[in-house]
This record gives C-alpha cells, sequence and structure tokens, in this order.
C-alpha cells in the first residue's frame, strides 16, 4: 500500500524540444483549470499554469528557470520525496497521495505570495507523466497538483455535501441526509460543521440562495417565478434568508442586475471581426489540444458539445484493450450512454460538464466488463480485472464564449488484477472496509471455500484476507489520525474503530505507537 503507484506505460508518440514544440505544449496546459507544471529532465520548472499562479498565488517569474525540483533540499528531504522524483524523472507514471501544501514554506521563500487561501490544511494528489522526445528519451516531466480535499476531508463529508448538490431543490431532510451516509444525525452534524465550518442546513441554505441568484438573473422570470424554479416559495422563510445572507432584498438584487448589465454593455463586434476570431481560435485549439492529447501517456477523451466523442489517444485505448478506433469514433455519445448517466448516477455531473463547469468525478469503477462485451476484446492475456478512476473533466470555450469541447482526463487510482478470485477478494475488501470482516461471505463471491480463497489469496498477496483487511483499516485509520479537525477517539469512530478499547492496542501493534504518540509524532 505505497503511496506511490504506478499508474501505466510509456506514450507511443513523441515530442520535438524545439521552443515552437514548447510553446504548443505550454499553451495547451495553459487550458487546464488545475495547476501543472513542466520541468525539464535536470529539475529545472520551465512553465506553471495561471491555474498553479492563481492556487499558490507565486508570481511565475519567481519560479520559471529558478527553481530546481531535483536540488531542492525541502522538497526532497523535509517532504522526503526524492524516491518519488527519482523515479518520476526515470520515466515512470506517479501519483502521491495526501500530500499537505506546504504553504509557510511558500510563504518565508516568495515576495510575491499575497492572499493565499485561509485554509492552513489543504492536501494535493501529485500526479506526475513523462512526454518524451523523439529518441523515446524523457523529453518534460509534468506534474498535476489534484487539491481533492480540505482538513482531510472525510469522505462521509463529501458524500454528504454532493448529495445536498444534487437535491439542493428538495426541501431539507437531515434524517434522510444521515442515512445516506450511514450515520446518526448528530455525528453528521458535528463532523459536516468541523469539516466545512457550518451545519449541513446552512449549506444547503448556501446552495439553495446561490441557485435563487442565478435564477433572478434570468429576465424572462419574475421573482416569485424565480424562487419557484428553485423549489422555494417567495413568501416563505427563504425570502428573509436571502436578505440576510445578500444584503439586499430578491427585488433590490434583481434591480441591481439589471443596472449592471446595463452600464457594461459595449459596441458589439462586426460579423466579419466575430467569425474571423473564432475560426482562427477554434483551429488553434483544436489542432493543439489533439496533438498534446496524444502524447500523454495517461488516457484522454475528447467530445463536442452534443456529446459525440471526437478524439481518444492511444493510452485510452490502451486502458480499454481496444485497438480499432472505429468502434468507438463516431459510435459512442457520452450524453445518451445509460450506463454512465443512469447506472452509474452520473448524469447531473454529466449535465454539469457540458454546461460548462470543472467537475470532477472521484474513484469511479470504470466498466470493463461493458466494454469487452460492446468492442468484443475481453483476452486472457489482459489480466486486469477492475480499474478505479478519478475523472476530471473540464470545458474548452471557442472565442465567442461557447463550449468548443469537453476533456476528460482519467487518473488510475486504483487498479485490481491477477488471478480474478483474488482481484475480486481484493476490490471488494477496499470497497468495504469499514464493514466487518466476513470470510464465508468473501469467499461465497469468488465461489471457493473460505480456506481455498486464504491460500489463493496469501500466495498472491503474501497476506490472508483478514490480513490484507487489517492492513486497508490501518491505513485508514493513520490517515484520519492526520486530520486535526477530527479528535483521536473521532478518528477511530470514523474508521469502524471502538475508542478506548481493543482497536487502541490494535494500532499500537501496527504502528509501534500509540493513538497520542502517533498524532504528536505526525504533526507538522
Amino acid at each position: 500500500m505505497e503511496k506511490h503507484k504506478p499508474l501505466g506505460e510509456n506514450p507511443a508518440s513523441f515530442i520535438g524540444q524545439s521552443s515552437e514544440d514548447r510553446r504548443n505544449i505550454f499553451s495547451v496546459l495553459e487550458l487546464f483549470p488545475i495547476p501543472m507544471e513542466v520541468f525539464s529532465t535536470d529539475g529545472m520548472s520551465l512553465f506553471v499554469n495561471q491555474a498553479f499562479v492563481d492556487f499558490f498565488r507565486i508570481h511565475e517569474g519567481e519560479i520559471i528557470r529558478r527553481f530546481n525540483i531535483l536540488n531542492d533540499p525541502y522538497i526532497n528531504q523535509k517532504l522526503g520525496l526524492s524516491d518519488y522524483l527519482r523515479r518520476a524523472f526515470a520515466g515512470e507514471i506517479l501519483s502521491f497521495h495526501d500530500l499537505k501544501v506546504p504553504f509557510e514554506e511558500i510563504d518565508s521563500r516568495y515576495t510575491s505570495v499575497q492572499g493565499r487561501p485561509t485554509e492552513s490544511d489543504i492536501y494535493q494528489d501529485i500526479i506526475s507523466f513523462p512526454l518524451r522526445g523523439e529518441d523515446a528519451s524523457v523529453a518534460y516531466v509534468v506534474a498535476v497538483f489534484m487539491t481533492k480535499r480540505m482538513y482531510q476531508l472525510r469522505l462521509d463529508v463529501m458524500k454528504a455535501k454532493k448529495y445536498i448538490d444534487i437535491h439542493w431543490k428538495d426541501d431539507f431532510d437531515i434524517d434522510k441526509l444521515a442515512k445516506v451516509v450511514g450515520m446518526s444525525r448528530h455525528y453528521l452534524a458535528r463532523l459536516f460543521k468541523k469539516t466545512l465550518g457550518m451545519p449541513p442546513y446552512s449549506y444547503y441554505q448556501e446552495v439553495k440562495i446561490e441557485k435563487i441568484k442565478e435564477a433572478l438573473s434570468d429576465d424572462s422570470l419574475n421573482i416569485s417565478q424565480a424562487f419557484a424554479s428553485c423549489g422555494a416559495g417567495y413568501s416563505s422563510s427563504f425570502a428573509e434568508v436571502f436578505k440576510n445572507r445578500v444584503g439586499m432584498t430578491p427585488t433590490q438584487y434583481k434591480n441591481a442586475l439589471r443596472i449592471s448589465h446595463e452600464s457594461s454593455e459595449k459596441p458589439p463586434l462586426t460579423l466579419e471581426q466575430v467569425k474571423a476570431t473564432q475560426a482562427d481560435s477554434f483551429c488553434a485549439i483544436k489542432n493543439r489540444l489533439f496533438q498534446i492529447a496524444e502524447i500523454f501517456p495517461i488516457p484522454v477523451q475528447i467530445f463536442g458539445p452534443d456529446g459525440e466523442i471526437v478524439f481518444v489517444n492511444e493510452a485510452t485505448l490502451k486502458m480499454w484493450n481496444v485497438r480499432d478506433t472505429s468502434l468507438i469514433m463516431g459510435e459512442y455519445n457520452l450524453r445518451r450512454d445509460p450506463l454512465v448517466n443512469d447506472e452509474f448516477n452520473l448524469r447531473d455531473e454529466i449535465r454539469r460538464t457540458f454546461e460548462g463547469e470543472l467537475v470532477l468525478i472521484e474513484d469511479i469503477r470504470l466498466p470493463l466488463e461493458s466494454f469487452w462485451e460492446l468492442y468484443k476484446t475481453r483476452s486472457d492475456a489482459y489480466d486486469i480485472e477492475a480499474i478505479y478512476t478519478d475523472i476530471l473533466n473540464f470545458p474548452v470555450l471557442a472565442a465567442d464564449g461557447t463550449l468548443a469541447y469537453v476533456v476528460c482526463i482519467f487518473f488510475t487510482s486504483r487498479v485490481y488484477n491477477g488471478r480474478p478470485e483474488v482481484a475480486k477478494s481484493r476490490e471488494y475488501l477496499e470497497n468495504h472496509w469499514r464493514e466487518e470482516f466476513d470470510a464465508a461471505g468473501l469467499a461465497q463471491l469468488v465461489h471457493l471455500s473460505p480456506s481455498q480463497l486464504s491460500r489463493l489469496f496469501k500466495k498472491h498477496t503474501g497476506l490472508t484476507p483478514y490480513g490484507y483487511y487489517q492492513e486497508i483499516k490501518i491505513n485508514r485509520l493513520k490517515e484520519a489520525m492526520l486530520d486535526k479537525t477530527l479528535s483521536i477517539s473521532e478518528a477511530f469512530i470514523s474508521c469502524g474503530f471502538e475508542y478506548p478499547g481493543n482497536s487502541t492496542r490494535f494500532f499500537k501493534e501496527k504502528t509501534g505507537m500509540s493513538p497520542s504518540e502517533y498524532r504528536k509524532k505526525n504533526e507538522y
């Protein structure tokens, strides 16, 4: 259960290293709405995109050709990333999970830092991959910074938050929300407030108010209709909540929007100017985007505004074990796929993606069985049983602000391969680690006796199923112990342990430290 995991193989496509090639790469990475940095093979920073500047608040002039990651003692020694960097610059595709962003070090090192995030404990996943030159050697190393959790956001809270985000139009029901995440309403409310700084109902109100503000900007709706479209009555308490949170009544807000719109109107461009700008921008985006996406050694898919797939790179075909692109191109539409939209319950995420939002879909199991059945590509030589991935979806806009493309990038988080019985057992334990261990139920799942499964599992993993289950539990508990928003007892409870009790001894056996000693040692 290493923190750094190989995520794929080397790409088959290569790039040149001329200044024009670099500009093309950098111009495409500038489209990415998440922080990205490009390094030369000797570790020198060559490029950071605008999202990087916005997040870290470091002026690019203080980092480009001044910062060398391979020679930096803080990164290599204090954070202990020297082995990770050695492997990344040797050409591996690696991920590093839950690295705390060192804001204190950034503040002390760079004079340009201004207005950094108020949260001091932000954790990121870092994905590093190579871009290779014409001789197949590493030409550049790209680092992608995925900020997925603030204050080590608990999976439970994120699940509750996501439920509110989807069901904001419904009446608030704390009991239903607690049932969704599988905990008591009181514990959920306490954990939610500790994590997000507000109770669930306040967050629900915040989401609802933002939706009402959007509806009020629609000139075709009067105020009552705007409220009704958001599942709230204008005569209800939400009108008062709106006034308290926004600082003006709904009528005043709608009038302010109208005045602002009228005062900001500019003379329109001529039709010829609009057409010329759109054509130049669209062609430049298309050519560069497809070129760079092809050399990405991680899967990339690109869709048109209608949901039709217009591009898949070699890494995608390899992940799906599909060799004939004619089976996909012109044949697949993401917006009309019932498996993804309905069975995987991602219809809302896909809708938001095609409305122009940045959407991160976390830890989704890819439906390999469906791909194999559809494309007739099942092979005994392809021993992957299941892949879990984070999918980053973001829009690429044309010059006129309309949606040109939706780009989907797959960051593999978990792979299960080898013997099907062992792979399925590992996958089940990873997904059900909160539950009590059930040897008989696990064996029944893979159609073996408990003793047969135990022997086979240990042969291929070095651990018994129960030993593997314990390793998962203790690693999850160690992660929770690093979350300063949780007390030690709350960390144990969040991972399905009783505290105090036998679980305390179990923790010390596995770590060599008591829970309080472990927390103290890992404070930084």
